[in-house]
């Protein structure tokens, strides 16, 4: 009897433990998804308040804006300076600093966030397991602080990347650019390219004797690498107290005509990167300079760079392969090689330079041509061997804050959902046209559109780029016009240029470079129409194509 008592008193004590156990880990995993929901709750409030406060201080902006409109009649050039009280900037700063303690607070949450998710995708096996290579949770991380890093300087920063086939004068130019930048007053620093560093060192590698797995593992560490390069140098340069021009020695999209198809989408698949983040968003600018071996073949050698192996028609088929990796960025050059001589070729590259950050370059301009295109179809049929890109556009038309400026715009480019942002301004100096660009971010993207001029509506384009014989065109159709929408082609070109070649492709109506009705200002317009007679040619020669 005393020994079934025994029995059982043990049997309680081993199920209450059990029991116990449970319940504990129950309330673990009770306080986890509850910490977890606390934050995300947390962080919708916070943004919601910051929402109302963003549209109270808005319709405060709209109040004092027609106030003075209706005390101070605009005279001359346009301006959005608003007079205000010292009482009422003492309340604006009262706002800015509550909007300034709220953003910190959800920028601490969203931290938190990230660090949770974070951690569980770490902790996950990667789709290609069998490449043993990890997915980089961190990569587009780094890539936003140096966006950050840039916004945030004292001075103005900005990124260029010389790229090009092998054998094509990119160390030459490096040296011209750097030399003639910092007589100019501009802080220059040349980020070295990854490849030759690897090279120099002893790593002599060539990827398509590689294996898939070992291709794909180096790519990507290579392309870090060419990534921690840039970013320590966004860093030295903000220590900078004056502008400063950083020269990249190529850039990561590089390793696109380095590897094969396959490979680079396993490289994005793995990293989480895309081609507009890579592409677009790490350069301000893009200079490519056409091999030797494509028109200038009897200057070709293999002895002046360590890391240089190709022959003379793998560098041409190299060179092709960097420009169609390429191909899309808002700011893309290609230096050929049709000039008498080679230092003709690096002045030009100077001038491209000089003319990106806004200082004279009177031997480049922009012809405008007004395409045949039907309304119902603007998709420009290249053949397969032309690569082609095509974004969406909006852009919006600022007031002006300076009496030389005469245009001022803020730009949304890209597609699938990934946009790149940036601010230009054109003013007229001594009869010089000067254009200034920068990239900016979302938030200086929004806040700019406060400066939105009513008098013009906000252009909606398709865009489609393509290179045809080593030139860059870029054909936009203006989509949200009255009445008829029409294509017009872009072509950047110089003034010793006798003739353009016209891709066969392409049906050009006439030239309209000088042509006023035809500049995206006037477009804008609110009442803006096409012309009556272009809109009756362009139909007619459209239903003559058609009948043909």
């Amino acid at each position: 009897m005393e020994r079934q008592l025994k029995q059982q008193n043990g049997n309680v004590w081993f199920y209450l433990t059990i029991f116990i156990s449970v319940a504990f880990v129950g309330l673990q995993i009770l306080k986890h998804f509850s910490s977890k929901d606390q934050l995300a709750m947390k962080e919708a409030k916070l943004k919601q308040k910051l929402k109302k406060q963003i549209e109270k201080q808005q319709k405060h902006k709209e109040m004092e804006a027609k106030q003075v409109k209706k005390s101070q009649p605009s005279e001359g050039i346009r301006s959005r300076n608003v007079s205000t009280t010292d009482s009422n900037r003492g309340d604006n700063g009262g706002k800015k600093d509550k909007l300034a303690t709220m953003n910190e607070e959800i920028e601490r949450v969203e931290r938190v966030m990230r660090k949770r998710n974070n951690s569980k995708l770490t902790a996950q096996t990667s789709a290609h397991e069998e490449l043993g290579i990890n997915r980089s949770t961190s990569s587009r991380g780094n890539e936003l602080d140096s966006r950050k890093a840039i916004k945030d300087s004292k001075h103005p920063i900005t990124r260029i990347c010389l790229t090009g086939g092998p054998c094509a004068g990119k160390t030459t130019a490096l040296a011209t650019l750097s030399v003639v930048l910092q007589q100019m007053g501009f802080k220059v620093l040349q980020v070295p390219e990854a490849a030759t560093i690897l090279m120099k060192g002893g790593a002599f590698i060539e990827t398509p004797k590689m294996t898939l797995a070992n291709a794909v593992r180096f790519q990507i560490n290579l392309m870090k690498l060419q990534m921690s390069l840039e970013d320590n140098f966004i860093q030295i340069a903000m220590n900078s107290d004056q502008p400063t021009i950083i020269l990249c020695d190529r850039g990561v999209m590089d390793g696109s005509a380095y590897t094969e198809e396959n490979v680079w989408q396993a490289i994005l698949d793995e990293t989480g990167w895309s081609t507009m983040q890579l592409r677009d968003r790490r350069y301000e600018a893009v200079i490519h300079l056409v091999t030797a071996a494509q028109g200038a073949e009897e200057f070709y050698t293999m002895t002046n760079n360590q890391a240089r192996y190709e022959d003379l028609q793998a560098a041409q088929e190299l060179d092709q392969k960097l420009i169609n990796a390429w191909v899309g960025h808002p700011h893309f050059s290609i230096i050929q090689n049709n000039f008498s001589s080679f230092q003709q070729k690096i002045d030009s590259c100077l001038e491209t330079v000089l003319k990106f950050i806004g200082l004279p370059s009177p031997s480049t301009f922009i012809k405008k041509f007004l395409l045949i295109a039907d309304k119902n179809n603007y998709d420009i049929q290249v053949p397969r061997n032309v690569k082609k890109e095509y974004f969406n556009i909006e852009e919006t038309f600022l007031l002006y804050t300076a009496e030389e400026q005469i245009d001022n715009v803020a730009r949304k480019i890209g597609k699938n959902d990934s946009f790149i942002y940036y601010h230009e301004t054109k003013t007229m100096q001594n009869n010089e046209r000067i254009v200034r660009k920068r990239q900016i971010t979302a938030r200086e993207y929004i806040e700019l559109l406060d400066q939105k001029d009513n008098a013009k509506k906000v252009i909606k384009k398709l865009r489609q780029c393509f290179i045809y014989e080593s030139q860059y065109f870029i054909v936009d159709t203006f989509l949200n016009l009255k009445g008829f929408s029409f294509s017009i082609m872009r072509i950047e070109t110089t003034r010793e240029a006798q003739q353009i070649k016209i891709p066969p492709f392409v049906k050009v109506m006439r030239e309209v470079t000088e042509e006023q009705i035809y500049e995206t200002r006037m477009i804008a317009d609110k009442q803006y129409m096409m012309p009556e007679k272009d809109k009756k040619e362009i139909e007619e020669k459209i239903k003559n194509i058609k009948t043909n």
